[in-house]
């Protein structure tokens, strides 16, 4: 059964990442501004806090100039998360979250091989992310565990 949730996880992730690459498509319209609705959470960065040479957890998710709900949900419900839980962590560079469209920032995207929406923490892809982005519980009760163990590893 265990094994069956795996694959069922698996296929769900794939599907997923597959129907947002629609985010991130390219098309001939100037960067939008976020809409102050939007979150355009940039949390505290290393130059800020000088004490601290990298972040233990960074996360940064990459969408596209038009985004879709999971892509905003991910966006919106992962600023709560850390900004409910980690305010401290934040406030001393341990922590830190961007959201950086990657339209419009294609170095970074380029650096961190982005082919479609996506979540990453400490430069690796967090696919639970999406995998729960319609459900807000779920992902705030992942994001916590994920970024809990982040803490522990000292990544």
């Amino acid at each position: 059964m265990k094994d069956m949730n795996k694959c069922v996880l698996f296929i769900v992730v794939v599907l997923l990442s597959s129907m947002s690459m629609a985010c991130v498509t390219r098309e001939n319209v100037a960067p939008a501004a976020p809409a102050e609705s939007e979150s355009a959470i940039t949390t505290a960065t290393i130059q800020e806090h000088p004490d601290h040479t990298i972040p233990v957890v960074e996360i940064i998710l990459f969408h596209g100039t038009h985004r879709c709900t999971s892509c905003t949900n991910v966006g919106k419900w992962t600023g709560e998360v850390v900004h409910t839980y980690y305010e401290d962590a934040v406030e001393n560079g341990t922590i830190t979250f961007q959201e950086i469209n990657a339209e419009t920032n294609q170095r970074m995207a380029a650096e961190y091989g982005v082919r479609y929406v996506s979540l990453y923490i400490n430069h690796e892809i967090y696919p639970d992310a999406f995998a729960y982005s319609e459900d807000h519980d779920r992902f705030v009760e992942a994001m916590r565990k994920k970024i809990d163990e982040e803490l522990l590893n000292g990544s």
